[in-house]
């Protein structure tokens, strides 16, 4: 999940609706959790029905797919405690991305950073392999054979670094990317500040 250094924001709109251009033009138009690139809608991420003045509130706005907004974290949760979110955590290394799809914990985090790093993946279900239609799983799955496909052809110079992006911008699960290609610096490097990822916690991976 890509961490993300949330601007400074002063204008305060009447609608909340009206941040959606603002939050894209900050993240980029992925979903905060799945990173997937449908249809997006703002995200509160302390439920406005469980915290009404937050309605309006910048800093209580990402963006969310329907998948990961309406069909599973809806108002599940009360507050940010005992959660992970990727505007204030640490959360690319908090989270293991294998390339059967499937998302688990890092076993290398305290305990309770561990668990709250589980309530997450439970809130948004990114792990979905217990679902009856494991979408996301499927999606990273078919996501890691691209990106290694890409990587052969990157390693033997048959493929440039803006090609490369060009393949990343066609299934843009950037975590998949980041694992698949952790072991090249250039591209790490080019995930990190590239345009099409705006606002990415560059400075956790320094």
């Amino acid at each position: 999940m890509r961490p993300i250094k949330r601007p400074s924001f002063d204008k305060t709109y009447r609608s909340y609706g009206s941040y959606l251009t603002p939050l894209i033009n900050s993240f980029g138009p992925y979903c905060s959790y799945c990173e997937g690139a449908e249809k997006l809608d703002i995200e509160h991420v302390v439920p406005k029905s469980k915290q009404p003045t937050l309605t309006l509130e910048w800093t209580n706005l990402l963006l969310g797919c329907a998948r990961c907004n309406r069909d599973f974290k809806k108002a599940w949760n009360d507050d940010r405690v005992n959660y992970l979110w990727p505007d204030i955590n640490d959360t690319f290394h908090a989270f293991i991305y294998e390339k059967s799809g499937r998302v688990l914990v890092n076993d290398q985090l305290e305990e309770q950073v561990h668990q709250a790093a589980e309530n997450l993946i439970d809130l948004v279900k990114l792990d979905d392999g217990k679902t009856t239609q494991p979408v996301l799983n499927t999606r990273r799955r078919d996501t890691f054979n691209f990106a290694y496909a890409m990587k052969r052809m990157f390693v033997k110079q048959a493929l440039s670094l803006d090609d490369l992006m060009l393949a990343v911008y066609r299934a843009p699960s950037w975590s998949v990317w980041m694992t698949v290609f952790s072991d090249q610096p250039e591209v790490k490097e080019r995930l990190l500040t590239d345009e099409r990822f705006p606002g990415t916690a560059i400075e956790l991976f320094r």
